[in-house]
């Protein structure tokens, strides 16, 4: 059964055309639960306050709207006990349901319920399957209680009856309903089964009396797809929030007789095939709008219904989509912040002892501000699916979040969906983009499938390291690690993945991130075609603890970016003093070990795996030290990524090595050591967003003994010149013209005065 999941997509109602601005009228104009496009509220009257409602392909997505009668009112919903806004998103599970409607006009409110169950079970189904394997197919059906039910018999089930053109049938019994499974298989001495060993079966959850699976598409269809089929509409994007400039695509198949839509009352010209429309032209700014398309043939009718609501907000980001640019801070979710207004979090997690292991989504949604000041542009979040029913390890460990249950739903230790669409919003209106952290390569008890019925291959799968083995076999797990990405990329805009211990997904030779690459990439696009700004960067950068030389997953064009460990214990160490830092910026990927110098690492300092850079450089007797390092970090160019509380010298805690930096995030109450490089940290990497030769610019360095290094970086497309200055000792340099000491402020020319261990940014004229 799958548990109620949200995503709020739009904010409180807009206002109904002509309605009257009247207090205390707290009825509705509208109210819509739409399964697969249509509102299964039928019949709606104003004043009908409660309505039973039957639908039989629970469980399912629904979106949630209404319209109130008054300009003055608001809308809010519950569904199953959970709170959310108008314009939302919920998964109704296999069962009841309860959904109500609050609508409120100053003083007055009024409640419309909407209790929906599943209804009548179908009875007398039949199942259609088609593999093209050489002999004659199986059934082997069972129930999805414990213990099971075999329907068929022991394995392997029962032999189907051919029906023709390849396809074979077998009836089902009346106990089989849609919850059950089913396997296909070629007999004891067979060697074709599909799902393969180890995997559930596929779920019985057709509509109807028939089911056709037709094994090369991995999917039900309500007829057979290789003969004539009613019309198929498709819209993308299927409903929500839109952009003036977003482009709606309405694409019919089947070969419709007869095609009739409209937009937002007006009629729509309509072709088979594709046809796009665009939003400016049928809504204005803050306006909602209903899209209806009829589509027939001598085989039936199709009809679809959705409802979108254009906001043309706008944030000006100063973004490029340029990696390079990317200044990420990492949030380890369950030990940053705990929020009193978001969920409980966990009680426990691995790392040290007397420090936080309730950190919450809301938590993080409350310190953007902090984390925008810091001069940051994205944060990566470690992992946020759901965990909490894992059956590898103890809470310690499902805390972590790296041990995923279900790809596709939040934890609920750390928030709902509406929670994490929140955060997604509002980091967007600030900005910033949103990292996930993907763990592609294992899991805890992670048997269901995805919304499009695919499922994770958990065989043991050895990888091109031939250690540290998964339990996610490619390529049988390839299209279900294709739908998350998408899934989370189209539905809450996120912006890009890190990838945990990606050599994992090299298996048999083969990268399989060259794969999942292209999927990325190609949502990405789709996106950006459609005039959206966000869920278009497809940055993936993945974690590989080896040498620079030794990271594989970069070949047969596969990530193009790797986290920078080598670069992080150069950087850390300075063996050479600040002759590393000089090194260091001055040399391309290839020169720095890895495959060629379009590999674009990701620097860092420290993260949630490592000791913290203040377990090396004290902020106490060294705060000058650590403002070197971050300085190293914000004049890379590349992605760099800062953890939480290295802006601050925090310490580890007490544990071992792989966690003990998970300590209690801090965004308040510094003493005088960690607000000084609080701040520096903060000018630094405001620096680097406003000077592009920062982040992807050419270097020319120059030596001054062994005490001085300075890193002139020079950007081509802007002419953007910063000289950086990495001193040991106070000292004087040479900067042979006139510029802006972007750290201090002021004009500077021809010498500069620069303390020990505290570098100097100069923006030349």
């Amino acid at each position: 059964m799958r548990m109620l999941g949200v995503a709020l997509l739009l904010g409180s109602s807009p206002l109904a055309a002509n309605a009257a601005a009247d207090n205390g009228n707290t009825t509705l104009n509208r109210l819509e639960v739409k399964s697969s496009g249509k509102n299964i509220v039928t019949g709606f009257n104003p004043s009908t306050t409660s309505y039973e409602v039957t639908d039989e392909t629970l469980p399912a997505s629904v979106t949630l709207s209404a319209a109130p009668a008054s300009a003055g009112a608001t809308v809010s919903f519950t569904v199953n006990g959970m709170s959310l806004g108008n314009h939302s998103v919920a998964t109704l599970v296999a069962g009841d349901n309860a959904i109500s409607c609050k609508v409120t006009n100053g003083t007055a409110s009024s409640i419309y319920t909407v209790n929906v169950s599943s209804g009548t079970v179908d009875t007398g189904r039949t199942v259609h399957f088609k593999g093209g394997w050489s002999s004659t197919p199986y059934a082997y059906a069972y129930s999805s209680s414990t213990p099971a039910t075999e329907f068929f018999g022991a394995w392997p089930g029962t032999q189907m009856t051919a029906d023709g053109n390849g396809w074979y049938t077998i009836e089902l019994p009346e106990e089989a309903d849609k919850t059950s499974m089913v396997i296909f298989n070629t007999g004891m001495s067979g060697s074709d089964r599909y799902p393969a060993d180890q995997q559930p079966g596929i779920r019985l959850d057709f509509e109807g009396n028939h089911g056709w699976y037709l094994l090369s598409d991995k999917k039900w269809y309500a007829s057979n797809p290789e003969g004539p089929q009613k019309p198929a509409i498709t819209v993308t994007p299927a409903s929500g929030k839109v952009k003036g400039t977003s482009v709606i695509t309405i694409s019919i198949a089947n070969e419709a007789t007869s095609i009739s839509g409209s937009f937002n009352g007006r009629a729509l010209q309509l072709a088979n095939g594709n046809n796009t429309i665009t939003v400016s032209d049928y809504l204005s700014d803050g306006a909602e709008g209903t899209l209806t398309v009829t589509a027939s043939n001598a085989q039936g009718s199709t009809d679809f219904t959705t409802t979108f609501y254009r906001d043309d907000t706008v944030v000006v980001s100063g973004l490029t989509g340029d990696w390079r640019e990317l200044s990420i801070y990492q949030v380890m979710v369950g030990s940053f912040i705990h929020s009193d207004r978001g969920a409980s979090g966990y009680s426990q997690m691995w790392g040290p002892e007397g420090h936080r292991k309730n950190g919450n989504l809301k938590g993080v949604t409350e310190s953007l501000d902090y984390i925008k000041d810091l001069g940051m542009n994205a944060i990566w979040l470690t992992p946020v699916f759901d965990s909490s029913n894992g059956g590898n390890g103890d809470e310690r460990l499902k805390a972590t979040g790296y041990f995923a249950n279900d790809y596709f739903k939040i934890d609920p230790h750390f928030g709902t969906e509406a929670d994490f669409r929140e955060l997604v919003d509002e980091a967007h209106a600030r900005g910033m983009y949103i990292i996930l952290d993907g763990v592609f390569g294992h899991h805890s008890n992670c048997t269901g499938a995805s919304p499009n019925g695919n499922y994770v291959d958990n065989r043991t799968a050895a990888n091109v390291r031939g250690s540290d083995a998964g339990n996610i076999a490619f390529p049988g797990s390839l299209a279900y690690f294709k739908e998350v990405v998408r899934y989370w990329m189209e539905n809450f805009e996120v912006d890009g993945w890190r990838l945990d211990q990606c050599y994992q997904v090299y298996q048999g030779g083969h990268n399989y991130w060259h794969d999942l690459r292209l999927e990325v990439e190609a949502v990405a696009n789709e996106r950006k075609n459609r005039g959206e700004q966000w869920g278009t960067l497809g940055y993936m950068v993945g974690e590989d603890w080896t040498s620079a030389g030794g990271i594989t997953v970069t070949q047969q064009d596969g990530l193009k970016s790797v986290m920078d460990f080598d670069g992080k214990d150069n950087l850390v160490n300075l063996s050479a003093g600040v002759g590393s830092i000089g090194w260091f910026l001055s040399s391309d990927a290839a020169s720095r070990g890895y495959r060629d110098a379009g590999v674009n690492p990701t620097i860092f300092l420290s993260n949630h795996d490592t000791s913290r850079v203040g377990d090396f450089v004290d902020i106490n007797s060294s705060p000058e030290g650590l403002m070197t390092r971050h300085a190293a970090v914000a004049a890379y160019s590349g992605p760099a990524c800062t953890y939480y509380g290295d802006e601050i010298g925090d310490k580890s805690g007490n544990g071992n090595a792989d966690n003990k930096a998970r300590t209690s995030g801090r965004i308040s109450n510094f003493n005088a050591n960690e607000q000084r490089v609080h701040d520096y940290v903060a000018k630094v990497f405001k620096a680097r967003a406003e000077n592009p030769a920062l982040w992807r610019g050419t270097v020319q360095r120059q030596q001054i003994g062994n005490e001085v290094e300075v890193i002139t970086k020079t950007d081509a497309e802007t002419g953007n010149k910063v000289i950086c200055i990495f001193p040991q000792q106070n000292t004087s340099v040479s900067i042979g013209g006139t510029g802006e000491d972007i750290l201090n402020g002021g004009t500077v020319s021809g010498t500069v005065s620069v303390k020990a261990w505290v570098p100097v940014f100069i923006r030349m004229n």
